[in-house]
């Protein structure tokens, strides 16, 4: 059996597109089980950059078709776009892409509840925007849109004008929006009528693979800190986006998991709102953003940057079982004299080693570093663990102990070559 997950163990933005794009060389399937268009995945497909949003990056793999998960909240406004930015570079796409039966849909509707709440908020949470968070809402409500849904026109027609009347009962869209509504809804109701053709009941595709160990990847969106049950509430997702959610948006029993692979950026970021105990609001914080080019591939936004922190790190290891680590953009290091890493918070005269013990309360905790040598040498071009300065191997080295989880993948810039494999 050989089933992969790829998960994003920090705030999000930790490269997981890149780690997909590699490890999917070898599978026969990718598969996605929560979030939606908030995602943007970006890779480099002949030396083009190309940033996924809903598709898995597992596209890019001739071998590999594609899942979207049932966990999952579909934009077919958004999925068009990629397709039509498929045909663009000359990817074949067909019969590769298949868009479970019952996903929840994104529709303009909930584009315009979020919107509306996030100027009533004044951008509080930092959400995309990109109603995720009012589709999952009206999923738990059960008031939700199906991609089933999309198979019958005239049902989905009145259960989206029935939407629309609850939106103004609850005076959650205006009377004055329902003209632009009307026009993203035509965009809209074409866009359902071009996705028709992937639909399908992923459950039995899925076991069947498990079955006869078909080699499968599950790909991960966001990241651990933004996970709706586990991250820094109210600051996350509307979704489980550790490993958890993969049985509930895949179905998928964990014991089927032969690893977990955690995606961890050589520094911290974080895009929106919330606390961020290692930000650094100095020179070496402009330097990983200016350097890193720390922009927010779904909103453009500036990523907030910081030192590794092995308390937060810890705390997604053991929340998502993680078997292995991918370590991504540590090239981006190379630019420094002195690197920190924070290995445990002070709070209230006391001494932090576990996230959880804090996490309500992160804006009021110390972060306590461990000063590293910097190396300041390029290692773009490194092909092996072994040729790295003895600097770089004493920071990888000691991230990896301190976590007690083998790093097995370490990424060195953007392009698919950048990239090493160490044995574990």
């Amino acid at each position: 059996m050989s089933i992969e997950a790829v998960i994003g163990a920090q705030w999000g933005d930790e490269g997981k597109g890149k780690i997909v794009d590699l490890l999917s060389e070898n599978m026969h399937f990718v598969a996605r089980y929560q979030g939606g268009a908030n995602a943007g995945h970006t890779v480099y497909y002949k030396d083009q950059k190309l940033v996924l949003h809903q598709i898995p990056a597992g596209i890019l793999r001739k071998n590999c078709k594609c899942i979207l998960g049932k966990g999952m909240v579909i934009d077919p406004v958004g999925i068009n776009e990629e397709i039509n930015l498929l045909k663009e570079n000359s990817i074949d796409f067909e019969d590769r892409i298949f868009i479970d039966y019952y996903a929840h849909v994104v529709t303009p509707i909930h584009k315009m509840i979020d919107k509306n709440n996030e100027l009533k908020t004044k951008n509080f949470i930092g959400t995309t925007c990109k109603g995720i968070g009012p589709t999952y809402a009206d999923k738990y409500n059960r008031i939700g849109i199906r991609i089933i849904d999309l198979l019958d026109v005239n049902s989905l027609k009145n259960k989206i004008n029935n939407r629309i009347e609850i939106g103004l009962e609850k005076k959650e869209i205006n009377l004055s929006d329902k003209a632009e509504l009307n026009v993203e809804l035509d965009k809209f109701y074409k866009s359902c009528e071009l996705i028709k053709p992937f639909i399908f009941d992923s459950h039995p595709t899925i076991h069947n693979n498990i079955n006869n160990a078909v080699p499968m990847l599950i790909e991960g969106a966001q990241g651990t800190l933004l996970d709706i049950d586990h991250g820094t509430f109210p600051f996350v997702t509307s979704s489980n986006c550790s490993s958890a959610g993969i049985s509930t948006g895949l179905g998928i029993p964990s014991y089927h998991l032969s690893k977990i692979i955690g995606i961890f950026k050589a520094y911290v970021t974080r895009v929106g709102g919330g606390p961020f105990p290692t930000e650094l609001f100095d020179n070496d914080g402009q330097k990983l953003q200016t350097i890193g080019k720390e922009v927010g591939a779904t909103t453009g936004r500036a990523r907030r940057c910081g030192w590794f922190d092995l308390v937060a790190a810890k705390y997604s290891v053991e929340v998502n079982g993680l078997t292995h680590i991918a370590l991504t953009k540590l090239d981006i290091l190379d630019n420094f004299e002195t690197i920190k890493i924070c290995t445990h918070y002070e709070y209230q005269n006391q001494k932090i080693t576990n996230f959880s013990n804090v996490i309500n309360d992160l804006e009021n905790v110390k972060p306590i570093y461990r000063e590293f040598s910097g190396w300041c040498d390029s290692t773009c071009n490194v092909k092996t663990f072994n040729e790295f300065p003895s600097e770089v191997k004493d920071y990888v080295n000691f991230i990896s102990d301190f976590l007690k989880t083998p790093i097995s993948i370490i990424s060195l810039g953007p392009k698919r070559d950048q990239i090493i494999n160490i044995e574990t």
